[in-house]
């Protein structure tokens, strides 16, 4: 039988309310009061006290408070919560001896993701300090690209051979060294191939001396090392499981990543999502407080050409359309509202569909499901406001020519911004680009733009200039 420990999270504790401390604790720190801001520390959850240092802006004060949590293991929980500017400063700043010690409190696959960040010399230094083990498991980790799977394993996990019984796996799980949950007992044969899973529910349910290949299911979902972490995170989410196993091209299980792992790579594509949906950096840091206004505003202007350049046509498509609108005067009190609702209606749609492409629930495959259903929504919704402003146009202006000129304006270019927003993203998906650009500022300025023709392009014909 062989048995690898498992480290998985623990428990949750009971809560605290860390902004109640923040302040205090900021306050002791800058009085050098260090005995009684330990004693204050090592009450609070980990997550508390990395809220607390991630609420300075000075790197030099969150260091100076860190230092003072006194247990390496609470000092590694922490560091595990801040983000990696608060990780990359801290680590780097302490004294060897320390930093070890906080690194080699730490689960593999986060001791090996800190000191990928560091800078090589330092990292390098600090990875001679540790034991043998830690530096074995680290440069497993770190052999691996940094957006795949294999980078983020944790390379403890428990596993037995399918040759054991249900007793032995059982008395092997009472006897680790740390009082882990386990999620899964993973079987593996005699080579280290990964052939199946078992619960422990399914274990304690069966016969003492029966072999755990006869229990495990043999229907075992993997990824493998090279497997992109978003796509590791997609499956874990579909499949709504607690951990995945990694294996290599071999079948031959390396670790598994559990749901906790992959919490900030779900948050940081969610995050790349809305920032790319908006117009901006994705790759950009959200620090706007801490950046300067000349850096934040060379981020953003790149992504408002399009949009520029959108009302610039659309400037000049009105004044293509002069005699219309100046015959018409009314015409241009609508315009507000007409292009407003198409816009709003082509934000909506562009979130489902890029969302919906993020999350597997819809496919490139189901491009004409999707437009029909799209363009359905779009009438539907279309000819309630049509109605609407229609109704509007024949009690303020008493003319049914403007009531129908807005209302047959409004329901066409509610449709096609609902087909234009939900046909980009599919495309670019299709062409092998981001999909979330597609519900960008492209998507706004080519409704904008095709709005202001299509509405005075009715007004034109219906009116006779």
């Amino acid at each position: 039988m062989s048995m690898i420990v498992v480290d998985e999270p623990q428990a949750p504790m009971e809560t605290s309310h860390a902004p109640m401390f923040v302040e205090t604790i900021r306050r002791l720190n800058r009085k050098g009061a260090t005995a009684q801001l330990s004693r204050v520390l090592a009450k609070l959850l980990p997550g508390d006290i990395a809220l607390v240092i991630s609420s300075s802006e000075d790197l030099d004060e969150a260091k100076e408070i860190f230092d003072q949590i006194v247990a390496p293991q609470l000092a590694g929980e922490t560091l595990k919560e801040l983000s990696e500017d608060f990780q990359i400063h801290i680590i780097s700043t302490c004294g060897l001896d320390r930093a070890v010690a906080i690194l080699e409190s730490m689960p593999p696959d986060t001791r090996g993701h800190i000191i990928g960040q560091l800078n090589p010399e330092i990292g390098q230094h600090l990875m001679n300090a540790l034991d043998r083990e830690s530096q074995k498991e680290v440069q497993t980790l770190l052999q691996y690209l940094p957006d795949t799977a294999g980078h983020i394993m944790n390379s403890q996990f428990f596993a037995v051979q399918e040759t054991c019984t249900a007793r032995e796996a059982l008395d092997a799980v009472r006897g680790l060294d740390y009082h882990e949950f386990v999620f899964y007992v993973y079987v593996l044969d005699e080579h280290q191939r990964l052939t199946g899973v078992s619960s422990l529910r399914r274990l304690l349910l069966n016969r003492p001396d029966r072999l755990v290949r006869d229990i495990m299911d043999d229907r075992v979902h993997t990824v493998n090392v090279d497997t992109p972490q978003t796509d590791a995170a997609k499956l874990v989410t579909e499949l709504d499981i607690m951990a995945i196993p990694v294996v290599n091209d071999q079948g031959v299980m390396r670790g598994i990543i559990t749901v906790d792992d992959l919490i900030h790579v779900i948050q940081d594509a969610d995050t790349q999502s809305m920032m790319k949906s908006v117009g901006a950096d994705a790759e950009h840091k959200m620090s706007i407080l801490s950046e300067s206004i000349a850096s934040v505003a060379r981020t953003r202007l790149p992504w408002l050409v399009a949009p520029f350049l959108g009302g610039l046509s659309a400037a000049w498509i009105l004044g293509m359309f002069e005699e219309t609108m100046s015959k018409v005067i009314q015409l241009s009190f609508f315009m507000p509202m007409i292009f407003g609702m198409a816009g709003n209606v082509g934000s909506q749609t562009a979130v489902v569909a890029v969302r919906g492409l993020a999350t597997g629930m819809i496919k490139v495959s189901d491009y004409f499901a999707l437009l029909f259903k799209e363009t359905q929504t779009g009438v539907l919704i279309g000819l309630f406001y049509g109605l609407c402003l229609s109704g509007y146009a024949m009690v303020v202006f008493k003319s049914t020519t403007l009531a129908f000129v807005v209302g047959i304006s409004i329901l066409s270019n509610i449709t096609y911004a609902g087909v234009i927003a939900s046909s980009l993203p599919l495309l670019l998906q299709k062409l092998g680009h981001d999909p979330a650009v597609g519900g960008g500022p492209y998507v706004l300025t080519t409704v904008d733009v095709l709005g202001v023709i299509n509405y005075l392009l009715i007004a034109t014909l219906v009116y006779g200039l």
